[in-house]
C-alpha cells in the first residue's frame, strides 16, 4: 500500500501517525512546500523576533520522518492531481503513484492584488520563511505598521514591541478579533493594547503604500498618512486547492468531505485547512482552519486510509490566547440573536468578563476573559461532547454545576 501525504502540517503528521499505527509496512510518501520537519506556525512571530529559536518551532522533532519511516519529498509542490491515474505530478515534472491520497497541504495569507510585496519592508506572515525575512530586516525597523486585528497580528505586535518597534494596528471592522470576540470582549483586549504603546486604528481602511528608494515609507488611509519602515499584512488566509483545479473533486468553499473525511473519490481524502467538514455548530459543511480541528481530522483521515472506519463528529469555532498576561478564550456561538439569551457571569468593570450563550435551557457559547478558571474546569467536558457528536446538548444547569 503506498499512501502519499500532501502538506507537513497537523493534519499531515496526525495522518502519518495514525497510519502507522495501524500499518507498519506500508509505504508512506510525504510531499510538502517546505523544507522543514514538522513546525508550529502558531509561534512565527517570536521567531522572527527570535523570542523562540528554531529547534522550538519543531513539534515533533528533526527524527520525525525517521521514527516513522517516510519518505520525504520536501521543497516541492504538487501542481496536478490526476485522480483517474491514481497519479500527481510535482512542480519539478516528477510524477507519484499513490494507493491513497490526503490532501492537507494548509493555506496562504490573503494579499491585497494591489501590494508590490518585493518592496523593501512589505511582509505577510505564515510559515517560518516568513519570520526569517522580517528578522533580516527588523534592525532597520523602528516604526511599523500592521494591518489586520486577529490573532497573527496581535501577537506579531507584541513582538515587534518587545523589540522597540513602534506599532499600529490598522483593522478594517469596527473590533480586534471580530470573528473570535464581541464588542465588550474586544473593547477589553483595545485598551490591554494601548496600554502596552500600541496604536490601534478600527474602522480603517489601507488605501495605498507610500515608497522611497526602494522600501516602505509610510501607510495611507483615508484620514492620514502613517510613516512606516515596514508593513505586515495579515488579513487572513484562504486554503491551497489549486492542485485540484479541472479535477472531478467536488469543491465549494474547500474539499467536500464525509464523515470519514473522504472526498466524492474513494481513495482521496482531505483534511485541515482545505476540508470542508461537517460543523457542529451549524450542521453545516463548513471550512475550519484551527489547529485541533486539523489534527483530529487527520487521524481520522490516517485511519480510514490503512483500513479502519472513524467518524470525525464535527468542527466548532474555538479560540484560546494569551497577550501581554491576558487570558482570553471563546467557544462555539459569541453573538446573541433573538431566540438566543445572554448570561454574564463576569463583567468587565471587575477587571474580567465572563459570557454564556443559551438556547431553550442549551449552551451555544462562551467568552471568557481574563478569569478563565471555570473554563478550564468546562473545556474537557465540552470537548467530550463534541467528540461525542454532541454539541448543543450541554444544559445550562450543567455547566453551571461546574463553575467554581
Amino acid at each position: 500500500m503506498v499512501y502519499l501525504i500532501i502538506g507537513n502540517g497537523p493534519a499531515g503528521v496526525s495522518a502519518i501517525e495514525r497510519i502507522r499505527q495501524l500499518d507498519d509496512q506500508g509505504k508512506i510518501i510525504l510531499v510538502s512546500k517546505e523544507n522543514n520537519p514538522p513546525y508550529s506556525r502558531i509561534m512565527t512571530p517570536e521567531y522572527m523576533t527570535v523570542e523562540v529559536e528554531e529547534k522550538d518551532l519543531f513539534w515533533r522533532g528533526i527524527d520525525f520522518y525517521t521514527e516513522y519511516n517516510v519518505e520525504t519529498c520536501l521543497g516541492r509542490v504538487v501542481k496536478r492531481i490526476l485522480p483517474e491515474q491514481s497519479m500527481v505530478v510535482l512542480d519539478n515534472h516528477e510524477t507519484l503513484i499513490y494507493d491513497q491520497l490526503l490532501i492537507a497541504p494548509g493555506s496562504r495569507p490573503v494579499v491585497p492584488s494591489w501590494v508590490n510585496f518585493d518592496t523593501k519592508g512589505v511582509f505577510t506572515l505564515w510559515d517560518k520563511l516568513d519570520s526569517e525575512k522580517i528578522n533580516s530586516h527588523l534592525s532597520e525597523v523602528k516604526r511599523a505598521v500592521i494591518v489586520g486585528g486577529g490573532l497573527v497580528g496581535l501577537q506579531s505586535a507584541r513582538a515587534l514591541t518587545a523589540q522597540g518597534v513602534s506599532v499600529t494596528i490598522i483593522e478594517k471592522m469596527d473590533r480586534l478579533m471580530p470573528v473570535q470576540l464581541d464588542e465588550t470582549a474586544s473593547s477589553m483586549l483595545v485598551r490591554l493594547v494601548e496600554q502596552n504603546g500600541i496604536e490601534v486604528l478600527l474602522n480603517t481602511e489601507v488605501m495605498s503604500l507610500e515608497t522611497a528608494n526602494g522600501g516602505i515609507a509610510a501607510v495611507r488611509t483615508r484620514e492620514k498618512e502613517i510613516p512606516a519602515d515596514m508593513v505586515l499584512f495579515c488579513i487572513g488566509i484562504r486554503p491551497n486547492l489549486e492542485m485540484v483545479s479541472n479535477t472531478s473533486l467536488e469543491l465549494e468553499q474547500g474539499l467536500l468531505v464525509n464523515e470519514y473525511m473522504q472526498t466524492n473519490l474513494e481513495n482521496i481524502y482531505a483534511a485541515g485547512d482545505v476540508a470542508q467538514a461537517f460543523c457542529q455548530q451549524s450542521g453545516k459543511q463548513k471550512l475550519r482552519a484551527l489547529w485541533p480541528c486539523a489534527v483530529q481530522q487527520g487521524k481520522v483521515a490516517g485511519a480510514n486510509m490503512a483500513g479502519g472506519r472513524d467518524s470525525y463528529k464535527g468542527s466548532m469555532a474555538m479560540n484560546s490566547f494569551q497577550l501581554f498576561g491576558l487570558s482570553v478564550l471563546s467557544l462555539g456561538q459569541i453573538e446573541s440573536t433573538d431566540d438566543v439569551e445572554e448570561k454574564i457571569l463576569m463583567y468587565p468593570a471587575s477587571g474580567s468578563y465572563q459570557k454564556l450563550l443559551i438556547k431553550e435551557g442549551k449552551f451555544l457559547g462562551l467568552i471568557f476573559v481574563r478569569d478563565i478558571q471555570q473554563a478550564g474546569i468546562l473545556f474537557p467536558k465540552i470537548g467530550q461532547f463534541l467528540e461525542q457528536g454532541y454539541w448543543g446538548s450541554i444544559s445550562l444547569v450543567e455547566v453551571e454545576n461546574i463553575q467554581v
